[in-house]
């Protein structure tokens, strides 16, 4: 088992310097973190992917929240095409994603 804080932090150590340098604030919300998961890359592979693009998006705030049983990354960014959302999810089981105007952009990542 791997501790899903340390996975979390990592990533969040990584994006918050990018989000600063664009003065950006990157909220993080991990009210467990002693919780474990078997599979690390359901969790590391998405967030990898899907973060610099969160981060560009984003006009004054991002957030990345872990939940019981999702991780929620949301932008306050321009909202995406259905498309361009679809196309975010691509390639991971794990992954759904949902934009509206006036909100930003909301990727789920189901653990």
């Amino acid at each position: 088992m791997y501790r899903l804080s340390a996975i979390i932090e990592e990533i969040y150590q990584k994006y918050a310097r990018l989000a600063d340098k664009r003065n950006v604030r990157f909220n993080l919300d991990f009210p467990d973190i002693t919780r474990r998961i078997e599979r690390p890359s359901i969790v590391r592979r998405p967030l990898e992917a899907l973060m610099p693009g969160v981060v560009a998006r984003a006009e004054r705030e991002v957030s990345l929240i872990v939940q019981k049983d999702y991780i929620i990354v949301r932008d306050d960014g321009v909202a995406l095409t259905p498309a361009h959302t679809k196309e975010l999810c691509e390639g991971f089981e794990n992954v759904s994603a949902k934009s509206r105007v006036g909100f930003g952009t909301e990727i789920r990542i189901k653990l």
